[in-house]
């Protein structure tokens, strides 16, 4: 399991915890941002169960590349967000060029 699930977890339980106390005490303000952070939460999450798919992954690339797939991993780690903005931009143009 990955730091960015057990993060998550947290994320998510914390931000359960705030928007309830929040709609308990009638904070609007407090609702929202347990909002925010479950959300924030289950993309940690996600990001981590990919992490977790793709390390298992690894072993199977051919051995000449292994060293590099193990350091772009690393990087994806490091860097969950700047990934996940790549990630979404490749997708984006991918399926745009596809029309």
């Amino acid at each position: 399991m990955t730091e960015e699930r057990i993060e998550g977890g947290a994320n998510q339980l914390g931000g359960r915890l705030q928007e309830g106390v929040g709609a308990v005490t009638g904070d609007r303000k407090s609702q929202v941002q347990g909002q925010f952070k479950q959300a924030k939460g289950a993309l940690l999450d996600a990001f981590g169960r990919a992490v977790d798919a793709l390390d298992g992954q690894v072993d199977r690339v051919p051995e000449q590349v292994r060293p590099q797939a193990r350091k772009a991993l690393g990087v994806a780690r490091e860097k969950p967000v700047a990934t996940m903005l790549g990630l979404a931009a490749v997708t984006f143009l991918l399926t745009r060029r596809r029309r």
